[in-house]
């Protein structure tokens, strides 16, 4: 079984990897994100999480004005290790990690694109619920959608 834990600095490079080869993240997605895990405090309110050796990532953080509201910023798998339950865990992981932290809703946002009907779909079966819609968030024709499950 794939073990999750939190991410060390060592792992900058797997989580570049897992945000170049999911293929889920633009370059300037990825910018920020490796920045944000640049200078990101593991004692802190912002969580890393790695799979295994590599094979998944995911980011998540307290949702900024707000009453105990996490969000799901980034979750990856690489391709190889796609479908053998490695999002699962990760999701479940940050869940687990929110819950410990006292929220009591986790949000995730992500893309329109028929290229992310895969995530969509994932989250709907892990039981997240489509929140929101805002039309042209990110460019003209691609809607954010919002995911939140209750804790």
């Amino acid at each position: 079984m794939t073990h999750i834990r939190p991410a060390v600095p060592a792992d900058r490079s797997a989580i570049l990897a897992v945000g170049e080869g999911s293929g889920l993240f633009s370059p300037e997605d990825l910018t920020h994100f490796i920045a944000t895990f640049d200078g990101h405090d593991s004692a802190g309110d912002r969580l890393w999480l790695i799979a295994g050796s590599g094979d998944g990532a995911a980011f998540l953080e307290p949702e900024a004005m707000s009453d105990n509201v996490w969000n799901l910023r980034f979750i990856g798998v690489l391709a190889g290790a796609r479908r053998g339950g490695v999002g699962r865990l990760l999701l479940a992981a940050a869940e687990t990690a929110v819950r410990r932290a006292g929220g009591r809703l986790l949000l995730i946002d992500t893309a329109s694109l028929p290229d992310m009907a895969p995530a969509r779909a994932f989250y709907l079966a892990a039981g997240y619920q489509e929140e929101a819609c805002v039309r042209d968030f990110y460019g003209d024709g691609v809607a954010r959608v919002t995911f939140a499950r209750r804790l």
